[in-house]
């Protein structure tokens, strides 16, 4: 009796152990445990949700903070110098909760950086992207719901600092946020190119241009293990190594238990609208389920198809059967009755003959159009050639017209000429009796 006690107390703990844990395991991977567990602690906020907390003592810490950005071929990349930054920077959202502090939110989806840009000509900034930017193939970034990162969680350079080894040096103070901040414009370029997704972010050439500096595109070389990342191996290199894992890896779990804390405080996130953070392939689900739906609707679409196909050939064989028994029930009735026939005969002989007679009449009607057209265009022939030779005549009196004016007018300028003459002879005599007069009435004088 002892014995089936005991048994029976054993298989209870094995079973509330068992699912203590598959709760626990479900929002986060065994390898995202074990990697970020010496720098933080896992926590639960609601149930089934576990994020990551780091262990920070500087409570001016934000993501993205201690790091460089440097181009590379998948766009700009978040180069951290936090020994927990090749996962939480590539994987995942960042989310700043007012009791909690920042939390890392997990993600199986890589990226060079999951962050969001604001620029101007002088000043370039990033944020940390939150956890309602659901990232897709076709579209790129979306948002499940409205948020707006708050401007104290931003960081500003200027341009010529922007991809200084040590940027965080000259982050804008957090005074100077506000202005800079009203006076941005805000950008986020995310695309899927030959399998991993890229962050354009700010062009690269705008950021080249405003920095005065040429911006070198960087080697970056993808590894499965993160003893591979030691920086002092390549940093005098010119490469960037990365942790590149596949989801499978990522998602198994073959821890036996998680030191998960579970909070009585939820966070403020709206956790029904957060999409990130299944471990299990949704997209790929559903594009299978796509698939397989849109298979079903080609064979539906094919059966309905033939169905039709078939039940119009059937139609079309029933008309056809019954045009050839009425053809075959006439031909013999007509077969059977020579009166029929002879009648039939007499009707295509009265048919011929009313053809051949409208055959006649049209011929008739034809050649009378046809002498009726000739006729006319003969009568129009004659009429044009009548008011052909009205209008030459009439050009002819015009010519006529004119000369005789001409005539009179060469006879009214020789009389005038002739007139013109008169006068001046007359003229010329008084002028010279004026003269003589004139020396006469001198030489008077004179005596």
């Amino acid at each position: 009796m002892k014995r089936i006690i005991i048994l029976a107390v054993v298989l209870f703990v094995a079973v509330t152990f068992n699912a203590e844990a598959k709760r626990h395991n479900h929002g986060v991977g065994g390898y995202f445990y074990t990697e970020l567990a010496p720098y933080g602690s896992w926590i639960e906020v609601d149930y089934g949700v576990v994020v990551w907390r780091p262990t920070i003592i500087r409570t001016d810490w934000m993501p993205y903070n201690v790091g460089r950005w440097v181009w590379t071929y998948d766009g700009w990349y978040w180069d951290s110098y936090e020994p927990f930054g090749h996962i939480t920077y590539h994987y995942g959202r960042w989310y700043y909760d007012d009791y909690y502090g920042w939390l890392w939110y997990p993600d199986y989806e890589w990226a060079p950086a999951w962050g969001e840009w604001r620029y101007d000509n002088d000043y370039i900034g990033w944020a940390p992207l939150h956890p309602y930017a659901v990232f897709s193939v076709s579209v790129g970034i979306y948002f499940t719901s409205v948020y707006y990162t708050p401007y104290y969680h931003w960081h500003f350079v200027n341009y010529n600092y922007f991809c200084d080894p040590y940027a965080y040096n000259y982050y804008v103070e957090p005074g100077y946020k506000q202005r800079i901040y009203n006076g941005t414009k805000y950008r986020h370029d995310y695309t899927y190119r030959n399998g991993r997704v890229q962050n354009r972010g700010i062009d690269v050439k705008y950021v080249s241009v405003r920095s005065g500096q040429e911006i070198k595109r960087r080697d970056l070389i993808r590894v499965g293990d993160s003893r591979e990342l030691n920086r002092d191996s390549y940093n005098k290199r010119d490469e960037i190594r990365t942790l590149d894992l596949k989801r499978d890896e990522l998602v198994r779990n073959d821890l036996g238990r998680m030191e998960i804390k579970r909070e009585n405080r939820k966070t403020s996130l709206e956790l029904d609208k957060v999409q990130i953070g299944r471990r299990e392939n949704v997209t790929t689900e559903k594009r299978e389920d796509k698939s397989r739906d849109r298979n079903l609707d080609v064979r539906k679409n094919d059966q309905t198809r033939n169905d039709v196909k078939k039940g119009v050939d059937k139609i079309f064989e029933q008309n056809r059967t019954e045009t050839k028994q009425n053809s075959d029930i006439n031909t013999k009735q007509n077969n059977d009755n020579p009166e029929v026939r002879k009648r039939e005969t007499g009707k295509v002989s009265n048919q011929n003959e009313n053809v051949r007679k409208n055959n006649d009449f049209s011929t008739r009607n034809e050649n009378q159009v046809k002498e009726q057209s000739r006729i006319k265009t003969n009568e129009s022939f004659d009429l044009n050639r009548q008011r052909q030779e009205q209008k030459t005549e009439v050009k002819r009196e015009n010519t006529r017209v004119p000369n005789n004016d001409q005539v009179k007018r060469n006879e009214v300028k020789e009389q005038n000429r002739n007139d013109n003459e008169q006068n001046r002879s007359i003229e010329t005599k008084v002028n010279t009796n004026r003269t003589m007069e004139k020396d006469n009435s001198r030489e008077r004088s004179r005596r």
